[in-house]
């Protein structure tokens, strides 16, 4: 069978808290998606904004 979805090495291993729907897991996959074809896991500094969306001081 081929893998069709991976963890990203940018996100932790924790499972998201979003609401079913909400598009916060899917934004956060695509960065760490980035991230990791960039190389840069080590070089990245992100800011999260107020409300659910600041955890992801968790999840990175």
């Amino acid at each position: 069978m081929k893998t069709v979805f991976d963890r990203p090495k940018a996100l932790t291993d924790t499972p998201l808290h979003y609401c079913p729907g909400c598009t916060h897991g899917i934004v956060h996959r695509l960065v760490a998606e980035v991230i990791d074809e960039l190389g840069i896991e080590g070089k990245t500094v992100g800011v999260a904004p107020v409300g659910c969306s600041v955890f992801a001081y968790n999840y990175f």
